[in-house]
């Protein structure tokens, strides 16, 4: 699951790469490969899921997560790509871009990793980008979360975790970590802090050869950090976080001693600049971070036929290039154009969530009932799941199959973080069932997420 939608707020996740990446010891876990869960913290996958998922609807109960589709849908593929070239067992990554304007990232357990909107906007390139993104999974990978020393620090995991994103939200002036903590569990956190360059250094090391491995440049990470340098230079709030963390210089340094050599002509390209021009247009409109990409230029001169797409594009089949398209110019087409490029993208891209999102919303804007039939019908070729996709479910359910509305809204309610409110309208809409077909679905869908509950380690 990857999801939601938040507003602007600076009292966000900064502190939590800080933080909650420091508890941990020197030891290495042993993992049964038919149900990788975090064994090591007692977790089954079953419970690593769910741990994933109170998480997720924690920060989105915040407004701390952006939701869009395209972004969400292109994060998880590069973190996926990241995940496969180790052999190290790792079960399924939740992705998060959080709305945060400063540079940072995190991971936590259950293998949910967020990127603050400040990345994307300092990252200029792909490979910086996932260079991070690298770095936070190669955290993940190799269980610093599970390496604990001794049985005193052998804490409720979901506890520890709940009282990271509760500082987190609740803190002020969170900037890189510096924080004022008080109670046992933080003394704990306190106390794990040094092992945290040990670690840091351990996951710049295999994010850079996981990096190599997949083609990226593996001196990308060195490039990021001399940005993070220029940015902290004047943050005196910057001085807790690195005592316990390698000084951005040591870390630049160490990056570009490193032996693995990549061609850059011979790097991945998945259209980081198009995504990261559609964030920007989408989400901060008037901060210009991410130029139009020069490459549809060429196209624009070409004058082409609003009711295909353009064979450059066809060539390249690539549907984020194709995508990014389609948004920048449906203002010059008519609604017939929009809906036959669309058409002609999911012909092509089965399988790409954010294309049929796209032709669902463009879909739901025509008054008919037909139309609105039509909408929920493309819905249903999204694969994974997302905030924005179940908002446009619930819309429409309401305008033309009102059987289905409380299904709906139950789900948008529960994924948004209001999982009480979500059960208390499913046990009402059970006492009161219009059919027995929807009885069986409402009562599936309260057992679903009453076991999802019941699945976090106490």
């Amino acid at each position: 699951m990857r999801f939601c939608k938040g507003q602007l707020i600076h009292r966000c996740s900064a502190i939590i790469t800080g933080l909650a990446l420091t508890l941990a010891s020197t030891s290495t876990s042993s993992l049964n490969a038919e149900t990788f869960g975090d064994q090591s913290l007692g977790w089954t996958r079953d419970q690593e899921a769910a741990v994933a998922g109170y998480l997720q609807r924690r920060l989105q109960r915040q407004g701390l997560v952006i939701n869009d589709v395209w972004v969400e849908y292109w994060l998880h593929e590069r973190a996926e790509r990241l995940r496969q070239a180790s052999n190290i067992p790792l079960y399924e990554l939740t992705t998060l871009t959080i709305d945060d304007s400063r540079f940072n990232a995190f991971a936590l357990p259950g293998n949910v990793m967020g990127f603050n909107l400040g990345l994307w906007r300092t990252a200029e390139t792909e490979a910086e980008f996932v260079s991070v993104m690298g770095h936070e999974l190669a955290h993940l990978k190799l269980r610093h979360f599970s390496r604990l020393q001794d049985a005193s620090r052998q804490q409720s995991w979901l506890a520890i975790s709940g009282a990271l994103l509760g500082i987190a939200l609740m803190t002020s002036n969170s900037e890189l970590g510096a924080a004022t903590f008080t109670g046992a569990q933080a003394s704990a956190i306190q106390q794990s802090l040094a092992f945290s360059r040990t670690m840091e250094s351990e996951a710049d090391d295999l994010s850079s050869r996981t990096l190599a491995e997949i083609g990226y440049d593996a001196h990308a990470g060195a490039q990021v950090f001399r940005r993070m340098q220029q940015q902290i230079a004047y943050q005196t709030s910057a001085s807790d976080y690195w005592q316990s963390h390698p000084l951005p210089a040591s870390r630049v340094a160490r990056l570009d001693d490193l032996d693995e050599n990549t061609n850059p002509a011979d790097q991945p390209d998945h259209n980081y600049d198009v995504v990261r021009w559609h964030l920007n247009r989408a989400h901060r409109p008037n901060d210009n971070f991410a130029p139009w990409p020069a490459r549809y230029r060429a196209l624009l001169l070409a004058k082409p036929n609003g009711s295909v797409l353009p064979d450059e594009l066809l060539q390249q089949a690539d549907p984020d290039l194709m995508l990014g398209w389609i948004l920048h110019q449906k203002d010059q087409f008519n609604p017939t154009q929009v809906s036959a490029q669309l058409a002609n993208l999911t012909q092509l891209f089965p399988d790409f969530d954010p294309g049929w999102f796209w032709q669902a919303q463009w879909m739901s804007k025509q008054e008919d009932t037909g139309a609105c039939r039509q909408a929920r019908a493309y819905l249903d070729n999204v694969e994974d799941v997302y905030l924005e996709v179940l908002e446009l479910s619930q819309q429409l359910a309401a305008r033309c199959q009102p059987e289905r509305e409380t299904e709906a809204r139950a789900a948008w309610l529960w994924y948004s973080g209001e999982e009480s409110a979500a059960i208390n309208l499913l046990r009402q809409a059970i006492e009161q069932p219009a059919n027995t077909s929807q009885l069986a679905r409402l009562r599936q869908q309260l057992t679903m997420f009453e076991r999802q509950r019941n699945l976090l380690p106490s």
